[in-house]
């Protein structure tokens, strides 16, 4: 089903589609220092074997995204499947997982959810869960009609949007887009460095908070 003019940008409705989706974002954050750190733990390190083994990251990806799938969440891509987002409507939850949570994620999870609270309140708003582009793909436009369409029905709806960015690409990114900075965090502070490999004392990595006020 398209949801824009330029027949771009379609919903993935199919679960035999949702590991073609997590290949995309396995290999858009295979190089970002919060994944390395979600991923590996206390054992992230250049050397590391899991590194090089795409379908590991694959596999990391499916029950998450599956779960927020099956919850509400919106899966879309566009240019088959240059790029893909997960969107979270006003009013859906990020789903707490049922299984064990690893150090990081607990803590990004508790900080972003503060942060959200603070900035949000009790207000609906969409939340650009995940968004990630395959590195092999360079259609001009593909991030765009990810992120646009969506950014118009909050605006039509009169809500605001709210998305975390892992890097300063992709902080500078989402401001070209319209979006703000609200707050900047840091997460594995004592655990990892700043690229997120295993280092005791590091500064942890540093994201943003963003949004468009409705």
């Amino acid at each position: 089903m398209a949801l824009d003019n330029e027949q771009t940008l379609t919903t993935i409705s199919r679960d035999e589609d949702v590991p073609r989706f997590a290949q995309v974002i396995g290999a858009a954050f295979s190089n970002d220092g919060l994944n390395r750190y979600l991923f590996l733990g206390h054992e992230s390190r250049p050397d590391h074997p899991k590194l090089s083994q795409h379908d590991l990251r694959v596999q990391f990806w499916i029950p998450i995204i599956t779960d927020r799938y099956k919850n509400g969440g919106i899966l879309v891509q566009t240019y088959d499947f240059a790029a893909v987002a997960l969107w979270l409507p006003p009013g859906t939850k990020k789903p707490v997982p049922s299984g064990a949570v690893s150090e990081g994620a607990a803590e990004y999870r508790a900080k972003f959810d503060a942060m959200k609270k603070k900035y949000m309140g009790d207000r609906p708003y969409w939340y650009l869960n995940l968004i990630g582009r395959s590195p092999s793909r360079h259609e001009k436009g593909a991030v765009r009609g990810l992120i646009e369409p969506f950014v118009q029905k909050a605006r039509d709806q009169n809500v605001p949007v709210w998305l975390e960015a892992t890097n300063p690409h992709a902080r500078d990114v989402y401001a070209h887009f319209g979006f703000q900075v609200a707050e900047e965090v840091r997460i594995g502070q004592g655990v990892v460095n700043a690229e997120g490999w295993a280092q005791e004392g590091g500064e942890g990595v540093l994201l943003w908070g963003m949004l468009i006020e409705a």
